[in-house]
């Protein structure tokens, strides 16, 4: 119940583009199904910078290093 009121605030904190919130909402949040579903929702919403965080969270390195790489990509479509 606690992790869901938790991914409920991130989302709309997330929305409003409030991402200090968002990520309050969701920092006691320890489960790396929850994270990688979190990063997932951000990349599809094109908040790459969230699910940069998302991604650090899981203990994926490979996956932080590969987002921050798609980021100096010049154009947009191809960071994605």
């Amino acid at each position: 119940q606690q992790t869901r009121e938790a991914l409920m605030a991130f989302s709309y904190h997330v929305t409003c583009g409030n991402m200090d919130e968002a990520y309050k909402a969701v920092r006691a949040v320890r489960s790396a199904t929850v994270w990688e579903n979190m990063a997932r929702m951000c990349v599809q919403t094109r908040r790459l910078d969230v699910a940069e965080i998302c991604l650090g969270n899981m203990g994926s390195a490979r996956g932080v290093a590969a987002l921050r790489e798609a980021r100096g990509e010049r154009e947009p479509e191809a960071a994605l």
